[in-house]
């Protein structure tokens, strides 16, 4: 059995990897400050605070438990209909979701928080 020579890319620093991230965004995240319910399951809910949104995904701050990277969810904001999404990633109080498909052009309050100046 042979070895398998590997080698590593130096390390980046914040800054670059987050530079990194965001040019393969699809579009820009619209920073926001808005109220919104996400539903682990059928009996498991938590407010959150929406901190960008984008057509393709969403940023929430929130002190709830059950946030896992991978899990699917749902979310919502004024008593609509949720959109579905998964959790890519969890830090400090924050995740980062991708919706599982682009927000649909009639869910026009997630366009006008997209469209709103904040």
């Amino acid at each position: 059995m042979k070895a398998a020579h590997v080698r590593l890319a130096p390390a980046q620093d914040e800054e670059t990897l987050v530079e990194t991230v965001s040019d393969r965004r699809r579009e820009p995240r619209v920073a926001t400050h808005y109220l919104a319910k996400l539903q682990f399951s059928q009996d498991d809910s938590a407010d959150v605070q929406l901190a960008d949104v984008s057509m393709h995904g969403c940023c929430v701050t929130t002190d709830a438990d059950g946030l896992r990277i991978g899990r699917f969810i749902s979310i919502g904001i004024d008593d609509e209909p949720m959109l579905q999404a998964v959790i890519r990633w969890v830090r400090e109080g924050s995740a980062g979701m991708e919706f599982l498909r682009p927000i649909p052009a009639e869910r026009y309050e997630w366009h006008d928080l997209i469209d709103m100046p904040f």
